[in-house]
């Protein structure tokens, strides 16, 4: 493994803390903290830049803070500058770090977190059902706790050489009472990295094909665990194939190697066709990291089908043809949607309020989850393309907000009072569905004219209004008559109940008195104004509608 030198003389420039700065403090403006550092902004990066180049920086002393998020952790905090330090290092000694690790290490590495941990392993799952078929899953026991100090050193000297450099870094990690720091982006990324050797070791099964004595003592491991594990028919048919078969068996399945092995932070996870070797692969792991890493792994690990609860991790319950979201995130979400909603929030509210949670559960399949939660994930894909191919007239508006015209004509002999609108706004533009034959003088090619038919789209009227239910006419100071209107209220999808907002409808009318109306006897700034749209009929007989 080649390494690398003359990486401070990268670090020491003012360009570089500067970015640093700028990367720590994205989204944290408003923190006091950070305000107070940028007041002073040059000078500090100027006096930081020579702490580091003059190898005089001292990591600060550690506050520490206990949280309970679904369990407990210790987050360690240090001032602004020991952030932003850290942060001009880690701009030139990550990438030199992520290098090493494998495709399918996906914590702590910039483009590869929880959402691209999900889609590599459901493509796997999906793509090859007889290749993960089993699974087992290992979790370091307080991982970030139990990292050694001199382990961590001496990992980092495989990959960096710069003096300066090693002194920094060791200079950090001694300065922490016990493992890394929780709560500072340097501590992350050496995390990842002191696993990053495991992980090669790990899908070579440690190199035991290059020692005849560890493969013999394995192999024979494997052929006796399957002989005592036999549960199934399919594993006796596998047995009554002889020795031979088994070691052979064995022996391609070492050469292979690890095919489906993934690791995210301190969760490793591996896939395999044969449970019995995977049980000697989860031995084998479980003794490297206890041997030489001084990691113990929580005592809860299985092997076991993907089928039987599947894999839970990142938030996730994977399966071979779906993937759930964990009980913990989906009963959380349910919760809180039900709270807004009992304060009378609206389904596109509630969606709103809740988009985090919602962000996170559309990555899995809850489809049916949302739907029961009335949260039109639609609009996501499907109402946005709808709402462009039906091109709503009025911003801010929905599709589910149309109303058939009929809805709001008073017919002959029809109560008025029961069909008044508060007519808002109104477009005129170019109907979907109906067309019109027209003569039209067109271009002949030959720099003339000529006279043709075309089909366009007629032009239609849409409105925008609310429907009153009731007119209180008062009289203000000056004694003129001023009128206050009730409307009807939007109803809750889910309960039917009313909620405190006035229900506002967009309709389409092809009516050409109607659209002769809008363009000739009133404009906008007419409205809102209060309107009753009859019909009435002709000398002829036929029929027609018109603002009244």
């Amino acid at each position: 493994m080649k390494r690398k030198g003359f990486i401070s003389e990268k670090i020491e420039t003012k360009e570089n803390f500067r970015t640093a700065f700028e990367g720590f403090a994205d989204g944290k403006h408003k923190r006091s903290a950070v305000r107070k550092f940028e007041d002073n902004l040059e000078d500090n990066l100027d006096r930081l830049l020579r702490d580091y180049a003059n190898g005089t920086w001292h990591t600060s002393e550690y506050v520490d803070e206990i949280i309970h998020e679904v369990k407990r952790r210790i987050i360690s905090k240090v001032p602004v500058d020991d952030h932003v330090i850290q942060w001009a290092a880690c701009n030139f000694v990550e990438p030199i770090l992520t290098d090493t690790y494998i495709r399918n290490s996906c914590s702590c590495v910039k483009g590869r977190g929880t959402h691209d941990f999900n889609k590599l392993l459901a493509k796997d799952l999906y793509l090859n059902y007889e290749d993960t078929f089993y699974f087992v899953q290992l979790d370091a026991h307080h991982f970030f706790q139990s990292i050694s100090h001199v382990l961590m050193k001496e990992r980092i000297r495989t990959k960096i050489k710069d003096p300066k450099l090693l002194t920094f870094l060791d200079e950090f990690i001694s300065s922490y009472k016990q493992g890394l720091p929780l709560g500072v982006k340097i501590s992350q990324i050496l995390a990842n990295f002191f696993l990053a050797k495991f992980d090669h070791d790990a899908i070579k099964l440690f190199s035991i094909e290059d020692d005849l004595d560890k493969m013999a003592y394995w192999r024979n491991r494997f052929v006796s665990d399957s002989f005592v594990s036999c549960r199934t028919e399919h594993q006796a048919k596998e047995l009554a194939k002889g020795v031979a078969y088994l070691n052979k068996k064995f022996d391609d399945f070492v050469h292979r190697g690890l095919a489906h092995y993934y690791r995210f932070a301190d969760n490793i996870v591996v896939l395999h066709s044969d449970k019995t070797f995977l049980h000697i692969v989860t031995e084998m792991m479980i003794m490297v990291l206890a041997r030489d890493y001084l990691i113990q792994v929580n005592d809860n690990w299985n092997v076991r089908p993907v089928y039987a609860g599947g894999i839970d991790v990142c938030g996730y319950v994977f399966f071979h043809d779906h993937v759930r979201l964990r009980k913990r995130n989906k009963k959380a979400l349910c919760r809180q949607v039900a709270r807004y909603k009992k304060k009378g929030m609206t389904p596109e509210e509630t969606r709103r309020k809740c988009a985090s949670r919602i962000g996170f559960a559309i990555h899995a399949n809850c489809n049916n989850l949302l739907k029961n939660l009335d949260i039109n994930m639609e609009k996501r894909l499907g109402t946005v393309i709808k709402n462009r191919k039906v091109n709503i007239p009025f911003k801010g508006m929905r599709y589910d907000q149309i109303r058939t015209f009929s809805y709001i004509v008073c017919k002959d002999g029809q109560d008025e009072d029961k069909f008044k609108i508060l007519l808002e706004d109104f477009v005129e533009d170019d109907s979907i569905i109906e067309k019109e034959t027209v003569i039209s003088q067109v271009p002949d090619g030959s720099g003339g004219v000529k006279t043709e038919q075309i089909v366009r789209p007629k032009k239609r009227l849409a409105i925008r209004y609310k429907q009153i239910v009731k007119v209180t006419t008062t009289l203000n100071d000056n004694g003129e008559e001023v009128d206050t209107y009730e409307f009807v209220k939007e109803l809750d999808k889910k309960t039917g109940q009313q909620t405190g907002r006035d229900a506002e409808w967009y309709s389409y009318s092809g009516s050409s008195v109607m659209l002769d109306q809008a363009g000739q006897d009133f404009t906008r700034e007419d409205l809102p104004c209060l309107t009753v749209i009859k019909e009435f009929s002709n000398k002829q007989g036929k029929k027609f509608l018109k603002f009244t």
